[in-house]
């Protein structure tokens, strides 16, 4: 009787919570994922994503920043945040950082582009509120982090307040461009893991991968590098 020995590999979290297929798109994206206040690189390890794929270091940090303001007026809230966005765009300029703003693919924040932003609510009622991100590059160093924080808060600490505006921050993620570009190397590290798998079992087998044509996923991997991976699953069997 004929025998397989199959090998998936599980459903993975991805980005944001964002649909499979925006995932296709071209852009700096924001990788993010699920802490666990440990010491050591398992605390970003979700055991539901694939164990194979491919680990870089990412290419930007992302530093969430909140122009918010709480006027009673709904108009006069957009004008003190517009104000305020203005204001930070112009003191980003002279202090060389990059602000980037969009919903699943971040591009350069510009006057010309303002109009292209979501307004949504704050955390409290009646609050106005756009998202945009300080980017800035990873250079491998894990207290980097800390940098990024002090730098981001020592900069909207100085950008000057219009009416009732206010600005809050969040927590500092990852970036990477273009994920798209690294789906090859990601098929060719599953490639290359399946087939040690079947070598282990003799020469006389060999592998079948499924799932290859799946969405590529990304997550965090550690304080500066990013996993890119796809679901699959593969097939162990004789020749």
């Amino acid at each position: 009787m004929r025998r397989e020995w199959i090998l998936s590999v599980a459903l993975a979290a991805f980005l944001v919570g964002a649909p499979a297929e925006l995932l296709a798109q071209d852009g700096v994206v924001v990788v993010t994922g699920s802490r666990i206040e440990r010491d050591d690189y398992d605390e970003y390890y979700d055991d539901e994503q694939s164990a194979i794929g491919l680990t870089r270091k990412a290419d930007f940090f992302l530093k969430p920043i909140y122009i918010n303001s709480d006027s009673r007026d709904p108009d006069t809230r957009k004008a003190e945040v517009d104000a305020m966005l203005a204001a930070a765009m112009e003191r980003a300029r002279s202090e060389g950082i990059t602000l980037v703003a969009g919903n699943y693919t971040l591009k350069p924040l510009t006057p010309e582009t303002m109009d292209d932003l979501s307004y949504g609510r704050g955390r409290r009622p009646d609050t106005t509120r756009i998202s945009i991100y300080a980017r800035l590059p990873v250079d491998g160093s894990y207290d980097r982090v800390e940098e990024i924080d002090d730098l981001v808060r020592s900069f909207v600490k100085d950008v000057p307040v219009t009416g009732r505006s206010y600005i809050e921050t969040g927590s500092t993620n990852l970036g990477i461009d273009n994920p798209q570009q690294y789906r090859a190397a990601v098929v060719r590290a599953v490639a290359e893991e399946s087939k040690r798998y079947a070598a282990m079992f003799g020469k006389d087998y060999g592998v079948e991968i499924r799932g290859l044509d799946s969405d590529l996923f990304f997550n965090q991997a550690s304080e500066t590098e990013v996993f890119l991976y796809i679901e699959h699953s593969f097939v162990i069997k004789p020749k």
